[in-house]
């Protein structure tokens, strides 16, 4: 690890990581989104926990629309970046339109070999903005 960042240097390089994926999704470069997340990442989301093969599944069929971004919060662990912020979208999921209300979403992000790779990350869009959808 190098030296320590500031907070505002964290907070800035969170929200670049948080960005550039969602950015990979709506442009479906799944190659670059590839190279952004280790083997072993984990996703949770309304459906469960899937392995990383079965996100980058979900992820191709969801579509994604226009997002907008809030309230990141970043704190480090030695190498590892754990961001929480809110995320509004236009999702879709098995054919349904979800709701485009702001939910929270939590990522952790490991130093692998000088590049932050996503290790885990869990999408927390609560039922009652599911209802609304």
């Amino acid at each position: 690890m190098n030296q320590p960042m500031s907070q505002i240097e964290l907070e800035s390089l969170a929200e670049k990581l948080e960005r550039l994926s969602v950015q990979y999704i709506q442009d479906k470069n799944w190659i670059a989104l590839e190279q952004m997340l280790d083997p072993a990442c984990q996703f949770v989301g309304m459906n469960g926990a899937c392995d990383h093969q079965s996100a980058m599944t979900l992820m191709k069929a969801m579509n994604l629309g226009p997002v907008k971004f809030k309230d990141f919060k970043v704190t480090q662990s030695g190498d590892n970046l754990v961001v929480s912020f809110w995320l509004a979208a236009l999702e879709h999921q098995d054919g349904k339109e979800l709701s485009a209300d702001y939910s929270p979403r939590l990522s952790i992000w490991k130093m692998v070999d000088g590049q932050y790779l996503c290790i885990a990350y869990a999408d927390l869009i609560a039922q009652k903005s599911l209802d609304k959808a």
